[in-house]
């Protein structure tokens, strides 16, 4: 009975996910109708519909369907889902032939997990000390790629410049130089309501005093950023809205840009994450045009800072001064894969400890079915694991895991090794039993 309520509860979740009326698109980022390339964050969205039907693919796997029957049903599943998105149920969503493939994948991977619980207890001690130190190389893995995923396109340091006369034209070829853009409009994003007065970027500056958007275009991509960027009154709605915007030269998406979305100020970035269809972490600072009108006179400055390690976000007005600054380490990796649980929402904090939790847990689990070598595979695993964080740094320049987290890892790895501990225990005393 309590397979079949999981069934049940898999597919409501799935409903849920997909015809529920929220995380509409707007409509100058709606993706073609039945795409397979599908917009920037392609594997973000692949990523969170593999996930979002293995918990499908497991009950039903569980319920003894076999395995292309899982592929059909959840394709199939899939299929019905996207075609009421096709026709406007609900509103602003967008159906797509990569998410049939991803949610039918997403199936099989619930399949595998179930093919996969007899490791939970492997038969010898060696196989226990091997998933250990196996997982916690995959955990060094994944840091090193959410690292180099939070990393500048381009790697390019050099700082803003001014042509000298003394220059010869292949120097001036490898500078990295600023200007007006082109652009009438941000891509993908609405207009600006409010006047936005001045834009100052890595030390170049322009000015507007007009609704819209400031735009100003680098020849290639800097490593940091730099922007200030002064406004007057606001935009008349809730959905994000660049007032000051930076693109390189021939790729018309945003280096980085500071805008107003409802009532707070957002700071966006685009790394290697996004080249790779990857979510990158945005920075909000909340409250900033909060009792403002449409047409208020009193100017707003806004400040972000934009660096391999760190995001920095402070805003300054007449009625309101806050800031908000975060480090880029290898251990957020949750907020590159999904789009649900955003830095600064209600839920972050849980999102990063349920993502430590399924990093860290299994290497503790594995790691106390050694026994008498738990120890060992547990010493060697922590090892691998501060060396491989510690060079992240080093190797791709972000910022190193802070102390807190270094916490709830050891503490979510000892929970892990205690349950572990104990379903071994029981487990020895019930065949005892038998």
């Amino acid at each position: 009975m309590w397979r079949w309520l999981l069934l049940v509860a898999a597919a409501g979740l799935v409903v849920l996910a997909a015809l529920a009326p929220l995380g509409a698109i707007e409509a100058a980022n709606m993706p073609p109708r039945w795409c397979l390339a599908c917009g920037g964050l392609w594997l973000t969205d692949g990523i969170s519909n593999v996930v979002l039907f293995a918990p499908f693919g497991l009950a039903l796997a569980m319920l003894g369907v076999r395995w292309w029957a899982v592929l059909v049903l959840s394709a199939g599943f899939s299929l019905g889902v996207e075609w009421l998105q096709s026709i406007g149920f609900p509103p602003s969503r967008s159906a797509a032939w990569a998410d049939v493939v991803a949610n039918g994948f997403g199936g099989l991977v619930g399949v595998w997990v179930l093919a996969l619980r007899g490791w939970l207890f492997p038969s010898s001690w060696r196989v226990a000390v091997r998933l250990a130190w196996g997982w916690a190389a995959g955990v060094v893995t994944v840091f090193a790629l959410t690292s180099a995923a939070l990393g500048p396109r381009s790697g390019n340091l050099d700082a803003p410049w001014e042509e000298s006369a003394a220059e010869s034209r292949s120097d001036r070829a490898t500078r990295t130089t600023y200007g007006v853009s082109p652009l009438p409009f941000t891509p993908g994003h609405g207009w600006f309501g409010g006047l936005a007065d001045s834009l100052v970027v890595n030390g170049f500056s322009t000015t507007h005093r007009g609704t819209g958007p400031l735009i100003a275009v680098v020849s290639r991509e800097p490593a940091m950023v730099a922007m200030r960027v002064v406004l007057r009154g606001r935009e008349d709605g809730g959905a994000l809205v660049p007032i000051g915007y930076l693109h390189a030269f021939g790729d018309s998406s945003a280096v980085a840009f500071v805008g107003e979305e409802d009532l707070a100020a957002r700071l966006v970035v685009t790394r290697r994450a996004w080249d790779w269809g990857l979510a990158m972490p945005s920075l909000p600072v909340d409250g900033v045009f909060a009792g403002r009108s449409v047409s208020d006179p009193r100017p707003v400055v806004l400040e972000a800072w934009s660096a391999p390690d760190t995001l920095r976000l402070s805003a300054t007005s007449a009625a309101f001064t806050g800031s908000r600054a975060m480090a880029l380490t290898p251990v957020i990796g949750w907020a590159l894969i999904q789009t649900v649980f955003s830095i600064g929402g209600d839920f972050e904090l849980l999102a990063h400890i349920c993502w430590l939790a399924a990093l860290m847990m299994p290497i503790g689990w594995w790691g106390t079915q050694a026994m008498a070598r738990s120890g060992r595979a547990l010493g060697i695993a922590m090892l691998w694991l501060w060396v491989g964080a510690a060079a992240m740094p080093r190797v791709f320049g972000v910022a190193p895991i802070g102390a807190r987290d270094w916490v709830i890892m050891m503490a979510l790895l000892a929970a892990g090794a205690a349950a572990g501990r104990y379903a071994a225990t029981k487990r020895a005393l019930r065949h005892e039993a038998e």
